[in-house]
């Protein structure tokens, strides 16, 4: 236990710099779906097909990979490091990497939510003067939000998980931090015994307000 007391300080570092990820990976995944999605459902083919290729370019190829690609392959091509500073750059794109894939499969979930909304809602929207963006706005995303809601929460859990594979990478994270501590004091099982209890009570606190929620907006009667 001496071991974990001396280091709390630096993994609790570690696990501050994973919930300001997973935040900023979140919101920018729910934007990135929600735009994607209302693209896929255009009328205009070069939407759909843009919002298309995103979507099974992303969930058809490892996070790592397109983490790889994109924080340490781009520099390699483009003077990106010049453009957002050297130390900046790898962070801000590996933040956006993630974003981007979460958010290939928040599209496909905000999707089928506005598909689940039934016909007859929008027509009713229509006979009463609504516009199309009126309608959205106001009937069928309320509508779809609350079936949206457990997979999104799956989603923000999973988004948390994978802000582990950020460490590969060179992005100082709580995985990144234990591997330091654990270089330095050669107690891997406790260290990795208290990174795995850490997540746990991240994730397990997040399905337990998402749970609260969908109670609130009565989902489970629907």
């Amino acid at each position: 236990m001496h071991v974990i007391w001396q280091n709390l300080p630096v993994i609790l570092d570690g696990l501050r710099l994973t919930i300001q990820y997973a935040i900023v990976a979140i919101v920018l995944m729910v934007i990135i779906g929600l735009i994607a999605a209302l693209m896929r459902l255009s009328r205009f083919s070069l939407l759909r097909w843009l919002s298309s290729a995103y979507v099974e370019i992303f969930r058809s190829t490892p996070l790592l990979v397109q983490l790889f690609f994109i924080v340490l392959g781009l520099p390699a091509i483009l003077p990106v490091n010049a453009w957002f500073g050297q130390l900046m750059y790898p962070i801000l794109a590996a933040a956006f990497t993630l974003s981007l894939n979460e958010g290939a499969y928040v599209t496909e979930i905000v999707r089928a939510g506005i598909l689940g909304v039934d016909r007859g809602q929008k027509e009713a929207a229509a006979s009463i003067g609504m516009n199309g963006i009126q309608t959205m706005l106001y009937i069928v995303l309320p509508q779809a939000f609350k079936r949206m809601i457990p997979p999104l929460v799956n989603q923000a859990a999973q988004t948390v998980k994978d802000t582990s594979l950020l460490a590969p990478v060179g992005i100082i994270e709580l995985v990144y931090k234990g591997e330091i501590v654990i270089a330095a004091t050669f107690e891997s099982f406790k260290i990795w015994g208290l990174i795995a209890v850490l997540y746990f009570i991240i994730i397990f606190s997040v399905s337990k307000c998402a749970s609260y929620l969908e109670r609130r907006l009565q989902v489970d009667k629907r």
